[in-house]
């Protein structure tokens, strides 16, 4: 793995301690799976369940988000997502816009790193 990348992953907020144990020390494979995040659609399925109202669709994009990030190690937006998993589980959709706006701009910066490094 590009030394560059990780450390940009873990000032991000990656849990490297945590994602090397999983991965069994393999930062190979750790990049193989970051990059497969590229490909995953729930932030872009939140975002459009959120802007119609969806909340029983919001609450399954964001669980599946609050997933992946965590067996990635994303905790740079794991506090969030959780806390909109939990607003969403209830059925509603009050205060959604301040976990929403924490999320977005973090998952946003996730992103451009991992395009930059994408080969």
């Amino acid at each position: 793995m590009d030394a560059g990348f990780k450390a940009e992953l873990i000032e991000w907020g990656v849990d490297w301690d945590e994602i090397l144990d999983r991965f069994m020390g393999n930062e190979d494979l750790i990049a193989r799976f970051m990059f497969k995040f590229l490909k995953d659609q729930s932030m872009n399925d939140l975002t459009k369940y959120l802007e119609e109202g969806n909340v029983s669709e919001a609450f399954k994009a964001v669980h599946t988000l609050k997933g992946v990030g965590a067996n990635l190690g994303l905790k740079g937006f794991l506090t969030p997502v959780k806390e909109l998993t939990e607003v969403l589980r209830a059925g509603s959709m009050e205060g959604y816009e301040d976990y929403y706006n924490q999320i977005k701009p973090k998952y946003d910066e996730l992103i451009v790193i991992l395009e930059k490094y994408q080969s």
